[in-house]
């Protein structure tokens, strides 16, 4: 028996979302059980529907999508799966997003392809930032990378940083390298105060930015 993900979109035209649920009607087992464009729908709609997916507008009327994420990532975690969807490339809107939790990041201009690979990568537990996006992330610091100049990524903190965005736990990373647990954490910790990044998402933000990681 097939499984069904119940996705609810969250978007502020009515011809994207129309879109949207043709793309996502192609694919079997996806089933879109909700469509707003209220930003203050958002939470009461994810808390009566129990979806495994909700694509967000970073635009919304009505409540901002970035309290949006942060409302729905706070009462549900990772029991539901957030892909922003914007049109914004500035990197400050990038940070607040990918610091509010979500798990999928991707510019409006991206075609269907880009949004579906997107959609099935979060739904695998891996994050995901199209290339777009990478491109105008900027980290809060000032130290830079091999590109900034500064502080380069060593091969280790290159070879972690692949292994986050693919989605792996520091404990399948630890087995994947023959290294403990602690020892991938300790290099997982260092390289997020090296580079000033917060979470899993900025990680993958920057592996994407730099090369060392290609979403698939």
């Amino acid at each position: 028996m097939t499984t069904v993900t119940k996705i609810i979109l969250a978007e502020d035209h009515v011809l994207m979302r129309e879109g949207l649920k043709m793309l996502l009607s192609t694919e079997p087992g996806f089933e879109v059980v909700a469509e707003t464009g209220d930003g203050a729908a958002v939470q009461s709609l994810v808390t009566q529907l129990s979806p495994q997916l909700l694509l967000l507008d970073l635009g919304l009327p009505g409540l901002h999508g970035v309290t949006v994420l942060s409302a729905v990532k706070a009462l549900l975690g990772d029991a539901v799966k957030v892909v922003v969807l914007t049109g914004d490339l500035q990197p400050s809107s990038v940070q607040q997003a990918l610091a509010a939790g979500a798990d999928g990041y991707v510019h409006k201009s991206e075609n269907s392809a880009e949004l579906l690979q997107a959609v099935k990568a979060v739904l695998a537990g891996r994050q995901y930032v199209s290339a777009s996006i990478a491109a105008a992330f900027v980290p809060h610091s000032t130290r830079g990378d091999a590109h900034g100049g500064a502080a380069p990524a060593t091969p280790r903190e290159r070879e972690i940083m692949s292994l986050v965005a693919r989605g792996m736990s520091n404990r399948e990373i630890a087995v994947l390298l023959a290294i403990s647990v602690l020892t991938v954490r300790t290099h997982r910790q260092n390289l997020m105060e090296k580079f000033s990044l917060r979470n899993a998402a900025e990680i993958t933000a920057y592996a994407v930015q730099r090369g060392y990681y290609l979403p698939n």
